[in-house]
């Protein structure tokens, strides 16, 4: 859908979003996705697990190297 076409029928764009998610296009290029409200969570909760994830491998690998809290805490 082009965006001139999303602002020329809003609700219908929405219903499509709600639906399947809508892609928006100006010229050759997409600009924006338009999702429902449980897609777009769905997005925000797999990236806060990415996170988590990384941030846990990280402490394994610096645990595992030796760096504990107490070395930390020791820095100045």
């Amino acid at each position: 859908m082009t965006v001139k076409e999303a602002k020329d029928s809003f609700a219908r764009m929405l219903e499509t979003a709600n639906r399947e998610g809508v892609m928006l296009r100006e010229g050759d290029k997409d600009v924006a996705a338009v999702v429902s409200v449980s897609d777009a969570e769905m997005i925000r909760n797999a990236k806060a697990l990415a996170v988590i994830k990384a941030r846990n491998e990280l402490a394994s690998d610096a645990q595992a190297k030796g760096l504990t809290e107490e070395i930390l805490a020791e820095q100045p």
